[in-house]
């Protein structure tokens, strides 16, 4: 990755005291055109629900959770963070079939996706992408773009040390306090995962989105695809986690099982 396109997008959107207004993100002809030419910013689009839907579904089609597992664990030794984001795109849009939009607010009950054709800036979502591992992966267009992103890049076989940090994320996990919640969980983390807490709370996110950590009433998306609709959240002031990760406390354990469909082939 061209370290000077990613500092120009970042510049655009991000400040030492962090997000930047939006009458402060300005950009030069010049920059632009150089980080577009190194395919890490874009123009805008213009996107109707159908023309997401599809292109999402097609995206999905050409890749497996052998792929986006294995970018995921390629991830966690070189802090490539787009390479983790697939996993949570992937894993919640897995199960999406083709629909009509459904609702009566601006946005789809089942999928989130706008009801009108409306215009996207990708280059939010990238930024998100690339600094965290993403904020938007229930949401249709960033899903849409992390998958399309991923199909493009050269991405790392895992190693060893990979696998390792891996496993020693789940061994973290087992050895928490049985009252930690997700939202707590990052503390646990052993350092061999070099990451700050937002994108802690992101891997966690994301395992949550595979069903790794989810409870028996909110089991992720692994086996079915959970419309928008049937996302309930637990009836506290303040979600600091995106569904079904919310619910997960350190007595739910992990499933196994779902690690074992993810990541069975390195364990």
């Amino acid at each position: 990755m061209n370290k000077k396109a990613q500092k120009i997008l970042f510049d655009m959107f991000w400040s030492p005291a962090g997000w930047r207004d939006d009458k402060e993100r300005r950009i030069s002809d010049a920059d632009f055109a150089f980080a577009k030419s190194q395919g890490l910013m874009f123009d805008p689009i213009r996107s109707s629900h159908d023309e997401a839907v599809a292109r999402l579904l097609g995206l999905i089609a050409r890749l497996n959770r052998r792929v986006v597992a294995d970018a995921f664990l390629a991830s966690l030794s070189t802090r490539r963070l787009d390479w983790r984001s697939a996993l949570g795109s992937y894993a919640t849009f897995q199960h999406l079939t083709p629909h009509a939009a459904a609702g009566t607010t601006h946005s789809c009950s089942i999928c989130y996706t706008a009801m009108r054709e409306q215009s996207v800036d990708l280059n939010v979502l990238n930024f998100e992408r690339l600094k965290w591992g993403g904020v938007r992966h229930n949401q249709v267009v960033y899903a849409a773009l992390d998958l399309e992103l991923l199909l493009q890049s050269d991405v790392g076989v895992p190693t060893e040390e990979d696998k390792g940090i891996f496993r020693s994320i789940l061994a973290s996990i087992a050895e928490a306090p049985v009252k930690t919640t997700s939202a707590a969980l990052h503390k646990e983390f052993a350092a061999a995962l070099k990451s700050n807490k937002s994108e802690r709370d992101t891997l966690i996110a994301i395992l949550g989105y595979c069903g790794i950590l989810a409870v028996p009433e909110h089991p992720g998306f692994s086996d079915s695809f959970v419309a928008l609709e049937n996302r309930s959240l637990p009836m506290r002031h303040y979600v600091d986690m995106p569904y079904p990760a919310c619910w997960w406390r350190r007595e739910h354990g992990v499933n196994h099982a779902r690690v074992q469909e993810y990541f069975g082939h390195i364990l």
